[in-house]
């Protein structure tokens, strides 16, 4: 079951940065970020000491995309377990964090996680977005 932590608008390119912490772990977070180019999705260990970032999931280029000045429904859901954490646009999920596995998902697996990092990639796929969301998507 997931959990609607943060829900805004959002229009491609201009720039916005929204976060939340797990549901159950103060210490996981992430944090969506559009730079004005391109949206980001980070995951968070605020152990870390010095950088919390752990992983980066690109989620679009502005200038790749068609009606960027639409608006869009931007959404930050955590599952019950406060280990999975969803950036849903326009309830569609384009990046997903398990924390339990170091595992981020995106539909490019772009970028590759640090050599040194023990997080690794899977693509995010209609199966896996359905799995998550507990509902036939279409995207």
């Amino acid at each position: 079951m997931l959990q609607l932590v943060l829900e805004d608008e959002l229009f491609l390119g201009q720039p916005k940065q929204v976060g939340t912490h797990s549901t159950v772990y103060d210490h996981f977070a992430v944090m969506f970020e559009d730079d004005g180019e391109t949206g980001y999705f980070y995951a968070m260990d605020m152990r870390q000491n010095g950088q919390p970032i752990v992983d980066v999931l690109h989620v679009y280029n502005v200038d790749s995309t068609s009606n960027h000045h639409e608006a869009r429904k931007l959404e930050i859901c955590w599952d019950e377990s406060g280990y999975l954490a969803l950036l849903l646009i326009n309830g569609y999920p384009h990046a997903v964090f398990d924390f339990a596995r170091l595992v981020g998902y995106n539909s490019n697996k772009y970028p590759q996680p640090n050599l040194m990092s023990l997080w690794t990639r899977e693509e995010l796929t209609n199966d896996k977005a359905e799995q998550w969301l507990g509902v036939k998507t279409i995207k």
